[in-house]
């Protein structure tokens, strides 16, 4: 008998990782959207505290849109290392939907190069965000598989 690892696998399930990547990117923007609308505000903060909260509010929710868009990636990827078609996803996610829609929605007094150096300060906690995901999808596919044999 042969073992799954022994069967030879084809590099990437590449049609799904493509929609997975848009559906990553989607719920990445969708998420912080979300987020910046429901988080709690406070009356009596000035502007500078209020745009803090803003950015927080918006870096959480787009890494962790990124995170779950990562682990289900990793879940649904037949072919190929699952953990890194999950991290793909997440990095490929941030840079082709929440990049663009960041610097899209930028107010008119920021410049666009404030907008692309805040992309990049969100990139840190998003690529940890995605490789936690992408991780996790990857352990609860082990699960998953262990409780159907």
């Amino acid at each position: 008998m042969t073992t799954p690892e022994a069967l030879p696998q084809r590099p990437f399930d590449g049609r799904r990782l493509v929609v997975a990547t848009a559906v990553t990117a989607g719920l990445g923007v969708a998420v912080a959207a979300a987020f910046l609308h429901f988080y709690p505000r406070g009356n009596d903060l000035g502007a500078t505290a209020a745009a803090l909260r803003d950015a927080f509010a918006w870096i959480l929710g787009a890494s962790l849109g990124l995170a779950i868009g990562s682990c289900a990636t990793a879940l649904l990827v037949r072919a190929g290392s699952r953990f890194f078609a999950g991290f793909l996803a997440g990095v490929a996610g941030f840079w082709t939907g929440v990049t663009p829609y960041m610097v899209a929605t930028t107010p008119s007094d920021v410049s666009s190069a404030a907008a692309l150096g805040f992309a990049f300060i969100a990139f840190a906690p998003a690529l940890v965000f995605a490789t936690v995901g992408s991780a996790l999808g990857v352990a609860l596919r082990r699960v998953l598989q262990r409780r159907t044999a």
